[in-house]
């Protein structure tokens, strides 16, 4: 004991020399520093003649003076504090890293009791965070990512998260909606998460035609198509800055800036609800995107002030801040002054004698803000000035001329105003913001929340997530779910599932299968897919089809117990790990919730652990909780047999290996040595383990695995036959977009030919137009004759053309056919036994292929065995081989007439004079063309449109045609009332000089909605 307390002693004199020797020589340092700086203060001179007192003047006339900001508010308050801006600036630093260290040490704190925590652990198990870090990784401000941080760990508050929100002011009812955190706490709020983002998803989605003529101007006034908000660039970190004036500090240029340029993003984004607005309701109908936006109030005139606040640089604009400018240019002004003065002085030859130049140094220096110049010793006995500094040789004095003393305190005086001016600037634009504080931080809030729910498209875009129907009866119903885990960690061949729960009045699901078969995965799938539903994310799984309609409902809470529990120091084992949250889960669940519990009943005694597992899930049940559990006990998988709340599903395994597929509705065998010898157990080991076994096991082991073989066959069929189904599926649908491309050729087939005809058209109407031009020219016998023949041939060549017509064409032909089976067949009168005696009068058909085929004519004269007979108002040569008699169905069929000639009233006349006279008919026409109608067919040329005139237009259109032509069609309509028509014929009547005669035009020149006018 005498040694150790020996060798004690002589540690402790050994450890006090050594610190006595460091303070020795920490001593002689500081010393020495001390020695120096006096050393280095008593030469007085230093580098290029200047001393540490004395220095080159910095005055320059030409730029304003810059003054750091107040380092607090306080200080800026009249500059009655004397704080060190850095020291200040370095302990707000160290403050704010102490703070984090803290919450740090806080948050280890919690972590290392979240075993207690049962909706951490939840979280935990589940393996939520790593979809939160996903979706955060996706939000572009730092509110959208505090939103989605305080979600991953709800018990930690977070620095940041305490200053998100106003301080000690009462939140406006109508901002709330700003500060929604990122996980439904309704039915209704799932629904709203959901329904933005079907909103956003149509806006960022470029491919979309419902908004392509959608936009909007943004503050540059420029037009934008209309997509998703424009937040991109800004990270709105509002609080961080605002953290700096509750510590009492003045916000900087740097800072006040950045709050000028979040201001003007929420500017775009408030004339970017502006355009969803405009969005009619048939096309889209945003509803939860413009919620964000109206909590968004933007003081414009702060804004205003903000970005006029600074020039170039950052220092305060003196434009709009007058006695900053007012100050900065007397400053100049007075350094000017003193420089002009100086420069008058030294020029001054009795100054300039008495100047100490010799050693080389500068003329001017400046201690302490005001300007002196060497003066000899021996010069300076008259009072130069005053004196501020000498030399080390005492023969040279450092004197403020006396002529600038009281300009060097006027300027002095002026700085003191500026210092004092800018920090009250300064103090008023922290102030300012202050004051707008809650409207800021709500609108920033807002823009977190659009930044948010951009995030929750995003991240479903990458597993092409749906949006389920979400309702409030526990259901959750999927078709192809995949884990958004395994996703996101890009596993290859992810097997997608089929999952029921509280479909069909059940309310447990009994998850059985080997080991390492995927039944944890299943039961984290289901909590993932409704903590996802709360937190509006689109969920990994097939969407709408005809025979299913994907569905998660709302659950509060969600409660999982995965994975082990234990702790030697609190005496816990597996089993009574599972304990503790399995009282938890029954104390905290109800209606809403959803329990999620793997293996239940492990850990112990199987005979006692499946008693209390199935009384824990009868439990559950009972309390309205939907659950699901793991299990291998033969006891729970038949639960589903004896009580209708349960439903079983097992996992295929195929070939003695687990397919990760959820079968409903199948029970599933552990198959324990199956996987042993996957995993390579020794054979012996495994040849033993399967003599132990039973017979009934054995037996019922097999007879499963065969069940799942064959099953796994039936199952690989089907699913060719649904593979062909979707082909013949996908063939239909092309075959149909191949008809519709083919109707579309030939509906422009049509169209091009409609074109080209009423092009053809146009030219006949000209002609038509230049041959009555001619007659009225000169109404002669011959030209009337080469008019009627040109007439007649343009009449043709528009007949033919528009027989020619291919959709003509083809109607012709199916007309012709048809005509032809009504007909039936036409026996010539040539091939008759008994030859009819045919006479004048008598009926036959036309049965020479050719257009008057099938058509019915009246013989007009017979002559040996040729016929003169009348088809219509034609008349055709033809023999006995050429008809053939009636028949009932020709009787039938005198429907088919030949096409009424539609010549006008005018043609027609003319027509007949040239038929009654064989040709001669043109001359009498010509002679009676002084009593009757001027020849005429409306054309373009000579019809007057009057429709939409008043009575006056129609007169001043009409009459302005008297002379250019001798007949005219006015265009007036039928019109309500006929108003104006009425006019215009009153006004005919009366028009005796002007007008020879009017009528209604005929039926094929327009009818009655146009008047026939003859002039004189």
């Amino acid at each position: 004991m005498n040694i150790i307390v020996f060798a004690s002693l002589l540690v402790w004199i050994v450890m006090l020399s050594l610190v006595r020797a460091f303070m020795v020589g920490h001593e002689c340092v500081n010393n020495h520093h001390i020695l120096f700086s006096y050393s280095s203060d008593s030469k007085r001179a230093g580098s290029e003649g200047y001393s540490v007192l004395r220095q080159p003047v910095q005055w320059d006339p030409n730029k304003d003076p810059t003054f750091e900001a107040p380092s607090s508010l306080q200080q800026a308050d009249g500059l009655r504090q004397s704080v060190d801006w850095l020291n200040q600036r370095s302990e707000r630093y160290f403050r704010n890293k102490k703070t984090s260290e803290e919450s740090e040490t806080d948050s280890k704190q919690v972590e290392n009791s979240a075993d207690l925590d049962l909706f951490q652990r939840t979280l935990d198990t589940l393996d939520y965070p790593i979809v939160l870090n996903a979706l955060r990784s996706e939000c572009s401000t730092r509110p959208g990512r505090d939103i989605v941080e305080s979600a991953s760990q709800p018990n930690i508050k977070r620095h940041d998260e305490l200053n998100s929100k106003p301080k000690n002011k009462k939140i406006p009812k109508e901002l709330l909606h700003a500060y929604d955190p990122l996980s439904a706490t309704t039915f209704e709020g799932a629904k709203e998460r959901y329904k933005a983002v079907e909103e956003m998803r149509l806006l960022m989605d470029w491919q979309s035609d419902l908004l392509r003529d959608a936009y909007y101007r943004n503050r540059q006034g420029y037009k934008q198509d209309l997509g998703p908000p424009p937040i991109g660039g800004i990270a709105f970190d509002l609080a961080e800055i605002l953290q700096i004036a509750d510590d009492g500090n003045v916000l900087e240029g740097p800072e006040i800036l950045e709050i000028a340029t979040m201001m003007d993003g929420l500017q775009d984004i408030l004339l970017w609800s502006k355009g969803l607005q405009k969005v009619e309701e048939e096309t889209v109908d945003f509803i939860e995107l413009p919620k964000f936006c109206n909590c968004m109030n933007l003081n414009v005139t702060l804004q205003e002030l903000l970005h006029d606040a600074f020039e170039k640089g950052g220092k305060l604009n003196g434009k709009t801040f007058p006695l900053v400018g007012q100050l900065r240019s007397k400053i100049k002004m007075y350094k000017s002054d003193i420089l002009g003065t100086l420069d008058s002085l030294i020029s001054d030859p009795s100054i300039k004698s008495k100047l100490a130049l010799e050693s080389g140094g500068p003329t001017y220096s400046e201690i302490n803000g005001r300007i002196v110049i060497p003066i000899d010793l021996q010069n300076n006995k008259a009072s130069l000035g005053i004196v501020h500094d000498s030399s080390r040789s005492g023969k040279t004095v450092y004197v403020e001329p006396t002529e600038i003393v009281e300009k060097t305190n006027e300027l002095r005086q002026a700085e003191a105003e500026l210092r004092m001016e800018e920090a009250r600037v300064w103090r008023s634009l922290t102030e300012q913001i202050l004051k707008n504080r809650v409207e800021l931080e709500a609108s920033v809030a807002a823009a977190g929340q659009l930044d948010l729910v951009m995030a929750r498209v995003s991240l479903g875009n990458k597993w092409r997530g749906i949006i389920p129907e979400v309702g409030r009866e526990g259901i959750i119903s999927l078709r192809e779910a995949k884990h958004p885990v395994l996703l996101l960690r890009e596993v290859e061949n992810i097997v997608g599932s089929d999952v029921d729960l509280g479909s069909g009045g059940n309310q447990g699901l009994v998850l059985t299968g080997p080991n390492s078969g995927g039944k944890t995965v299943i039961l984290k799938l289901l909590g993932l897919m409704a903590l996802m539903t709360r937190n509006g994310i689109p969920i990994p799984a097939e969407g709408k089809s005809p025979n299913h309609t994907p569905r998660v409902d709302f659950f509060d809470p969600v409660l999982a117990d995965i994975g082990d529990l234990q702790s030697v120091g609190g005496d816990l084992s597996t089993f009574s790990g599972h304990m503790l949250v399995c009282r938890e889960v029954l104390a905290s669940s109800g209606r809403d919730a959803l329990v999620l519990m793997d293996e239940l009943g492990s850990g112990t005694d199987p005979s006692q652990g499946v008693a209390i597992a199935q009384a824990l899930l009868e439990a559950l049940v009972d309390t309205g909780a939907r659950c699901a559990i793991t299990t291998h006990y033969m006891e729970l998988k038949q639960l589903a047999a004896s009580d209708s709340r349960f439903a079983v599903a097992g996992m295929q395994f195929v070939g003695g290996r687990p397919t990760y597929k959820l079968l409903m509705g199948t029970v599933g065998e552990s198959f324990a040595l199956a996987v042993a010898e996957r995993f390579k157990l020794p054979q012996n080991v495994l040849d033993r383990a399967n003599e132990l076994l039973d017979q009934e096991t054995r037996q019922m082991g097999d007879l499963i695995l065969e069940l799942e073989n064959q099953k796994a066959v039936v199952d690989a069929q089907v699913e060719e036959l649904a593979e062909k189904k979707r082909e013949m599926e996908r063939l239909k649908q092309e075959m149909a977009k191949q008809q519709q491309k083919l109707e579309a050729k030939q509906l422009s087939a049509r169209r091009d030919e409609a074109r080209k005809f009423a092009k053809n058209l146009e030219e006949k109407e000209q002609i038509l137009e230049d041959v009555l031009e001619k007659l009225k020219k000169d109404p002669s016998r011959k030209i009337v004759a080469k008019s009627w023949d040109d007439i007649k041939f343009t009449k043709r060549d528009a007949l033919n053309e528009a027989e020619n017509v291919a959709s003509v064409l083809k109607a012709k032909a199916e007309k012709k056919a048809t005509r032809v089976e009504e007909i039936g067949e036409l026996i010539p009168l040539l091939e008759m036994r008994e030859k009819p005696n045919v006479k004048t009068g008598d009926k036959l058909v036309v049965c020479k292929k050719g257009v008057f085929y099938g058509m019915e004519g009246v013989v007009m004269t017979v002559k040996n065995k040729n016929l003169m007979l009348k088809v219509g108002n034609a008349g055709m040569q033809v023999t006995m081989k050429d008809v053939a008699l009636p028949n009932s169905k020709v009787q039938a069929s005198k429907s088919i007439k030949p096409e009424k000639n539609r010549n006008s009233k005018a043609a027609e006349k003319a027509l007949s004079y040239e038929k009654e006279s064989g040709g001669g008919g043109v001359e009498k026409m010509a002679k009676t063309q002084k009593n009757t109608s001027t020849l005429s067919i409306r054309t373009k040329s000579n019809t007057v449109d009057v429709r939409g005139c008043s009575i006056d237009e129609a007169k001043s259109k009409i009459t302005s045609k008297f002379g250019g032509q001798s007949v005219i069609y006015v265009l007036h309509g039928y019109g309500e009332r006929a108003v104006l028509r009425t006019k215009i014929r009153e006004w005919l009547k009366s028009e005796k000089q002007l007008v020879r005669r009017w009528n209604p035009a005929g039926a094929a020149d327009g009818g009655d909605s146009f008047t026939k006018v003859e002039f004189t």
